[in-house]
């Protein structure tokens, strides 16, 4: 798992070069460029998902992927890590992870969304209303 997080961490790093936060690509594009790191960190990962049960891997994956969503988002390291998920349209890794080991088709993706709606009203900041961002061009695979 570090070696997935430091490959990921690298493409994280030369492609947030070409997505600056003020100006740089369309949202289309932007969504292009973080779904790499999407696909690096979850490259096998329903074989690793129960590391992420330890907060030390969680963290290491969680901070490369929020990163990911900020720059999606175009937003700045103030924005809670919730929100820019909401925002950006990205299932927490963490959700993604179970989602890919249970091997679920997009069509049943809505257990998936009903848990991360849980986790954000649990969340002691970040509170966001999900369903409004949860059609398919937001969520789209």
């Amino acid at each position: 798992m570090p070696n997935v997080c430091a490959k990921a961490s690298v493409v994280r790093t030369s492609l947030s070069q070409l997505m600056s936060n003020l100006g740089g690509p369309k949202q289309s594009r932007r969504m292009l460029l973080s779904s790499i790191i999407t696909l690096v960190l979850t490259y096998g990962i329903s074989i690793w998902t129960d590391t992420l049960r330890t907060q030390e891997s969680r963290r290491q994956v969680t901070s490369i992927y929020w990163l990911s969503a900020l720059r999606m988002a175009s937003a700045f390291r103030t924005m809670s890590e919730e929100t820019a998920y909401v925002i950006a349209g990205m299932l927490p890794i963490v959700t993604l992870a179970e989602e890919r080991q249970a091997e679920l088709r997009t069509e049943e993706r809505q257990p998936s969304i009903r848990r991360w709606q849980t986790q954000s009203d649990a969340a002691k900041n970040g509170k966001v209303d999900i369903s409004s961002y949860t059609t398919d061009k937001y969520l789209a695979e």
